[in-house]
C-alpha cells in the first residue's frame, strides 16, 4: 500500500554510495574536497572545521593523509545531504554541479549531470 507520506525514491546521484564515490574522487586531490564543501550553500564554514576536527587531530594540509582528506569530504557531503533533504532534487544536483565547476572540476560536473539525467549512480568505473 502506497501512501502520500511515503518518501520518493532517492535520486541515484544523491545516494550515499554516489556521494562517497564523489568524495573519494574530489577529496583525494590537494584540499579540493574542503574547497568543494565550502561552495555548498548549506554547510557553514564552522561546520566544515568541526568535520575536520572529528576526522583528524592533525592539521589538514596538501601533504597530509589522502584518506583523511577523503573522509572529511565524505562527512561534509553526507551532512550536506541531510541538511538539504527537503530541497528539490534538481536544485540539489545543480548545487553540486555548480560547486564542482567552481573548484575547476567541470569534467566531474558533466559526469554528475549526465548520470543524474540517466538515473545512474556515480561509480568508480566512470572515473577511470
Amino acid at each position: 500500500m502506497t501512501t502520500a507520506t511515503q518518501q520518493r525514491k532517492e535520486p541515484e546521484v544523491l545516494s550515499h554510495s554516489s556521494l562517497a564515490m564523489l568524495a573519494r574522487r574530489v577529496g583525494k586531490e590537494s584540499l579540493k574536497g574542503v574547497e568543494f564543501a565550502m561552495y555548498l550553500i548549506y554547510i557553514p564554514t564552522t561546520t566544515i572545521i568541526k568535520c575536520i576536527a572529528d576526522i583528524t587531530d592533525t592539521p589538514l594540509t596538501n601533504e597530509g593523509s589522502e584518506q583523511n582528506k577523503m573522509d572529511v569530504t565524505q562527512k561534509c557531503l553526507f551532512l550536506w545531504k541531510e541538511l538539504t533533504k527537503c530541497t528539490k532534487t534538481n536544485q540539489r544536483v545543480k548545487e553540486l554541479e555548480r560547486a564542482l565547476r567552481e573548484i575547476g572540476k567541470a569534467d566531474i560536473a558533466d559526469i554528475l549531470q549526465e548520470r543524474h539525467q540517466n538515473s545512474q549512480e556515480l561509480t568508480q568505473e566512470i572515473f577511470g
